[in-house]
């Protein structure tokens, strides 16, 4: 195994690790989720500051020690959301990286993961429905995942207008996914079916999981 590695990534999130050192966590659909530290990164000096944002895509240097992968050097690519105009689309991008950061595994490379997260980003700045959008994005990482099964084949308590939706969503392009339109009720049910979905796959339900 390469002692280091140079490689573009998607942040998904981070948090304190230590007094002085953040967590970070990385993605790439070549080497899956990856858990850095960044060394001095909570030091308002740090050369790191303003490079760790979530959903900033970035070229990272890393070191693999003993025991920790250490981030050694960062540059952000593409901040999508420094100019911070619209909370509901910064609200939702920010549910899509921590939502993914919880599900995927370290490790786990997940094909086309990296454009969906570019698309999903690109219609919620541009999208009035950024609920859906956010729905779907849902939809469409834990069909890569093989978490929601072939709903036409697999017995399973729901309508067949859900089914429908489900099948739509998974299929469909973000363009075509906009013009749908749904009752407060068919939202609580959608709601219920993926937020069911998540919980078996990390354990809970997440409080930010909302419709």
């Amino acid at each position: 195994m390469k002692k280091t590695l140079t490689d573009k990534f998607i942040i998904l999130g981070h948090k304190n690790f230590s007094e002085k050192d953040k967590l970070v966590f990385l993605y790439n659909d070549e080497h899956g989720k990856i858990k850095v530290i960044a060394k001095g990164a909570r030091s308002i000096t740090s050369k790191f500051t303003g490079h760790l944002e979530t959903l900033n895509f970035c070229t990272a240097n890393l070191y693999f020690g003993p025991k920790n992968v250490i981030l050694t050097d960062i540059s952000t690519d593409k901040s999508h959301f420094r100019k911070r105009k619209c909370f509901s689309t910064i609200s939702h991008a920010v549910q899509i990286a921590e939502i993914s950061n919880r599900i995927i595994y370290e490790n786990q490379p997940i094909e086309n993961l990296e454009p969906l997260i570019l698309e999903a980003i690109k219609n919620l700045k541009t999208s009035r429905k950024k609920s859906l959008m956010f729905t779907a994005y849902i939809i469409k990482m834990l069909n890569k995942l093989g978490v929601i099964p072939n709903l036409k084949e697999t017995k399973v308590s729901l309508e067949k207008k859900y089914i429908k939706f489900f099948t739509f969503i998974k299929d469909k392009p973000f363009s075509e996914i906009e013009k749908i339109s749904l009752t407060k009720a068919e939202k609580e049910r959608i709601q219920q079916t993926i937020g069911a979905l998540v919980e078996k796959e990390i354990g809970f339900m997440p409080s930010f999981l909302s419709f």
